[in-house]
């Protein structure tokens, strides 16, 4: 499945309920949440997902390839 992560046509996120944001792909799109669970079994921050050490880039990038979004 290929999805646009901040650079779709449209700004609306394929599941309809939010903005296509950095935030709600990480953290809340109910279409990515087998691949988010996956890489991060419990709740971790969007800061840590984003800024955290190189081990937490790394499942960052492991959520992004696995999930198929174009960055």
């Amino acid at each position: 499945m290929n999805r646009k992560f901040k650079l779709a046509p449209s700004p609306t996120c394929a599941c309809g309920q939010e903005d296509q944001t950095a935030e709600h792909i990480l953290q809340r799109c109910p279409l990515l949440d087998e691949e988010r669970k996956e890489v991060w079994p419990s709740p971790t921050p969007l800061q840590t997902k984003l800024y955290g050490s190189r081990q937490e880039l790394e499942k960052t990038t492991t959520f992004i390839t696995s999930a198929g979004l174009i960055v």
